[in-house]
């Protein structure tokens, strides 16, 4: 049997632990969470404006309301040296105007954070997320996609000395698509990885770690032009820094290479990374910022994946201990590149704008309440990919 599929068990086991981490005299170890929202969407298929929305959706309208109810907890109870953590939600979603859309999600998390010795320790997490990913290209007008991300992990770290550390682990990640015909399609990867850790006494870190997966596209109907399995291998860097109290830096850069079994024309590589960084300005003001590099998958007959960068820009306002206002701007852009044999490159290239402003108030110690405004852009320069989008949503949420 291999490492991979000796761990898929692992998570019903981890699960059967939290009952016994919620009959725990401690009631603070145990939350529950209810919430409502309703969000008016202008352009909820995220259609262009070329687009003839009385043929694609047999109505003039392309705009809707989104009711979502939330229901879940959340158990974090450590035991010893343990520590086990459960999230989990249901979240409904009901459109007004396209109610064939309506749809309900089952989310979780759940983590053991295990300690064997002091020196020898770990974690083993396994979640479950669905959401509405609007950023997915459909082949179809007049559809949206629901993506659901499902992942198994087993890391473990060993303490050589004060600073050198070494780690390693196990994962399987899934990923798989509401709608057949998308041109990021679903995957499924398995594999290991291991590297070296150092952590300086002031709690600066950086890593290296090496990893390889074997994946595959489930559900393909292989031919000439679409592939099957896939091996990744990836070098990773981290670097983490809190120069000041007031000041945290994450980074990370890896190099990636994708092979594709018996057709080379949809391999890619190079690199990708993350640069992420906040600063607690003043008592009441925090600033927010990174820096993203994107490859990954996107397989047409005139591409093979995409490359890009994204930034965002954060800044955060707290005016009282029961109000906040949260502003965030992301600017992006992506080339599509890898044509097959025989197929011009179609050098498309998107940008991406998107603005956000949310108002909280925490209207008491178990309710906050939030209105939010926002404004999604995407330009192309490839017909039928360009869409705009405004919304503004209020929300409730409450905590016991």
């Amino acid at each position: 049997m291999s490492p991979h599929s000796r761990l898929l068990p692992i998570p019903l086991l981890l699960l059967g632990l939290f009952p016994l981490a919620a009959q725990a005299d401690d009631l603070d170890t145990l939350q529950f969470r209810l919430g409502q929202s309703v969000t008016h969407d202008s352009n909820v298929f995220r259609l262009s404006d070329s687009a003839n929305t009385q043929a694609v959706l047999g109505r003039p309208e392309r705009d809707d309301n989104v009711a979502v109810t939330t229901a879940g907890f959340k158990i974090n109870k450590p035991y010893g040296l343990q520590r086990f953590e459960f999230d989990a939600n249901i979240e409904d979603h009901q459109y007004s105007r396209f109610s064939y859309l309506d749809f309900t999600a089952v989310n979780y998390a759940a983590a053991w954070r295990w300690s064997f010795t002091p020196r020898l320790h770990g974690n083993l997490t396994s979640d479950r997320r669905e959401y509405v990913d609007t950023y997915a290209d459909v082949q179809g007008a007049g559809q949206i996609n629901r993506r659901t991300n499902r992942s198994t992990i087993f890391d473990a770290e060993y303490e050589l000395d004060g600073a050198w550390r070494l780690v390693g682990g196990l994962f399987e990640r899934t990923s798989s698509n509401s709608q057949p015909n998308t041109f990021e399609a679903d995957s499924k990867i398995h594999g290991a990885e291991g590297g070296v850790r150092y952590v300086y006494p002031s709690g600066t870190s950086m890593a290296y770690r090496f990893r390889e997966g074997k994946g595959e596209y489930p559900g393909r109907f292989l031919s000439p032009g679409i592939a099957g399995n896939f091996t990744d291998r990836e070098h990773e860097f981290r670097f983490d820094w809190a120069p000041s109290a007031k000041t945290t830096l994450r980074a990370k850069v890896a190099y990636l290479d994708r092979d594709h079994d018996g057709l080379g024309a949809r391999d890619f590589s190079g690199v990708t990374g993350q640069l992420d960084a906040a600063w607690a300005l003043t008592p009441k003001t925090t600033l927010a910022g990174g820096l993203v590099r994107e490859l990954a998958s996107y397989q047409t007959n005139t591409a093979s994946y995409y490359e890009g960068w994204r930034f965002f820009v954060a800044p955060t306002w707290k005016p009282s201990e029961k109000t906040a206002v949260r502003l965030r701007y992301d600017h992006g852009a992506r080339d599509f590149k890898g044509p097959l044999p025989g197929f011009a490159a179609s050098n498309r290239r998107d940008t991406t704008n998107l603005l956000s402003l949310a108002l909280e108030w925490q209207a008491m110690r178990a309710l906050k309440l939030t209105a939010s405004v926002q404004s999604d852009r995407r330009k192309s320069n490839e017909p039928g990919f360009d869409y705009k989008s405004n919304s503004f949503g209020l929300s409730a949420d409450a905590s016991f």
